[in-house]
């Protein structure tokens, strides 16, 4: 049996065992691996172009990134952006005049708020009209997200 490359990432069958079990070259291996890692990658369907079975291939990354973890490096999809951040904007706050001991707003009851999220793999999130405490679990829940960059 010939053994040739499959697909672009140069993924070689080196090995057929009598049961049907194939032996991947490791540099072709490397590369397909990393390139499910980046963002926005389908690894079912780079599994189907490069003949392997999808689970084979996860289970492939998963062992990648903890052996990256164990040696205290992090995988390609994995590195952190520089340009992740959350942009707050703020406006002034309308003027508010003193009667009494009551503060009256002259722009309405309720402040404008508005939050736009860029992540780094490229989603953006805005929210307008939402009222104060929704916006400070929206921005904790963006500080905790772990999302790799493109």
């Amino acid at each position: 049996m010939e053994m040739a490359p499959m697909g672009s990432y140069g993924l070689e069958v080196v090995r057929v065992t009598s049961n049907g079990r194939r032996y991947y070259g490791r540099a072709g291996k490397a590369r397909l691996i990393e390139a499910c890692l980046e963002p926005g990658i389908s690894v079912a369907r780079l599994a189907l172009e490069h003949g392997v079975n999808a689970n084979q291939l996860r289970k492939w990354v998963r062992k990648y990134q903890e052996r990256q973890s164990a040696n205290g490096q992090r995988s390609t999809g994995q590195l952190p952006d520089s340009s992740a951040f959350i942009r707050v904007e703020t406006s002034p706050a309308p003027a508010e005049r003193h009667t009494g001991g009551i503060a009256i707003r002259s722009a309405g009851l309720v402040p404008s708020v508005r939050l736009q999220a860029s992540m780094p793999n490229g989603v953006s999130l805005t929210l307008e009209g939402c009222d104060a405490q929704l916006l400070v679990v929206m921005i904790d829940a963006l500080g905790h997200c772990n999302v790799p960059a493109r």
